[in-house]
């Protein structure tokens, strides 16, 4: 039996597919798009009775899902998980969220380490990966780490420096650490490489709710 994470796989790589398909090519062939577009919504028809109007979190789909509430002002221990198993929904990392890559985080001693690798979908300039998406991954690394090591908070300024293109569909190695922690904020820093090669430098400023993440 097909299994969630299988099917999200599938959706990552029709985007993909889309991603890459001359469309006006088929059309000069003389096929219409009709075909296509009718199959997509028998999928969304099958879909849509099993969605969930509910609160939306990277944690879950259903309020009493997220076992990671931070704004429930609880101190959680999150030893023996990996990232993507609290943010199974993350647009970054999440393994269940069709428009996620998906990269790998894992904590090594004080060090957050990334691993991962941007298509086609993500393409800004020519073979390299579109900027913004480079900032949300450094905001989700740096973020997590802010989590994991029990300072997690709202971003509240993220700076990146784009030392040079991060290439597509290469293997991607990132890490970030935590520079300063005083009072509720958190200067966490971070970086992209492509091997040798590094691509970005960031650092974000986290700060965490007096009331936890319910309020701001």
């Amino acid at each position: 039996m097909t299994s969630h994470e299988e099917l999200i796989s599938e959706m990552r790589s029709l985007i993909a597919d889309f991603r890459l398909t001359d469309f006006e090519e088929r059309i000069n062939d003389g096929l219409s798009l009709n075909d296509i577009a009718e199959e997509l919504r028998k999928v969304r028809e099958l879909l849509r009775p099993y969605h969930v109007k509910a609160e939306r979190m990277q944690a879950g789909l259903r309020p009493q899902e997220h076992f990671f509430r931070p704004d429930s002002g609880k101190k959680y221990d999150l030893t023996g998980l990996e990232p993507h198993e609290f943010f199974p929904y993350s647009p970054i990392i999440g393994p269940l969220n069709p428009i996620s890559p998906p990269f790998t985080f894992r904590m090594e001693k004080d060090v957050m380490l990334a691993n991962g690798n941007f298509d086609s979908q993500y393409c800004g300039p020519p073979e390299s990966v579109h900027g913004g998406h480079v900032a949300a991954l450094m905001d989700e690394l740096l973020g997590v780490t802010c989590v994991v090591t029990g300072h997690g908070g709202y971003t509240g300024t993220l700076t990146v420096r784009y030392i040079s293109p991060t290439p597509l569909d290469k293997n991607l190695q990132g890490k970030a650490w935590v520079k300063e922690i005083k009072d509720r904020k958190a200067i966490i820093r971070g970086e992209l490489r492509d091997g040798d090669q590094l691509c970005a430098e960031a650092e974000g400023l986290f700060i965490k709710p007096k009331e936890g993440f319910g309020s701001k």
